[in-house]
């Protein structure tokens, strides 16, 4: 009795669970690598204490693990194709955390965990008001 040839096709279990698990190490190494990489490229000093502490944008990081996202995605197309059922799940799912990683970590960016600015004239908790009047009783305003 020949096998048919989705069963040909398909890996066994053991190399299915084998690959998911290689694939999974090489995409927390190539999402770890795009990110220090395009932190660099964004101008972010890791060993400089004496830089400056302006901000550092986001976007570049976030550009380049996006593409390591896209290509695991499409990394799990290709093991889907391949009968490899627990990489598929284990691709999407990767993939998944690291695009759903991006749109957090841009949001964020873009305004989503920004406090507004308090108004003119409140000088904030620590300025001392002398009667709870109006705002030209209080020291720090």
């Amino acid at each position: 009795m020949t096998p048919s040839p989705e069963s040909r096709r398909r890996p066994s279990s053991f190399a299915d669970v084998v690959l998911a698990i290689v694939l999974l190490v090489v995409d927390a190494v190539a999402a770890v690598v795009a990110l220090v990489s395009g932190l660099d490229a964004a101008g972010y000093a890791f060993f400089d204490t004496g830089a400056g502490t302006e901000a550092v944008s986001v976007v570049r990081p976030v550009v380049y693990v996006s593409a390591v996202g896209a290509l695991v995605l499409v990394s799990a197309v290709v093991s889907y194709r391949g009968g490899a059922i627990v990489t598929t799940c284990v691709q999407s799912l990767a993939g998944l955390a690291l695009v759903l990683g991006v749109v957090i970590g841009l949001s964020a960016e873009h305004g989503g965990g920004r406090p507004s600015a308090p108004s003119p004239g409140h000088g904030g908790p620590q300025s001392q008001c002398r009667s709870g009047g109006d705002n030209s009783e209080c020291l720090g305003s």
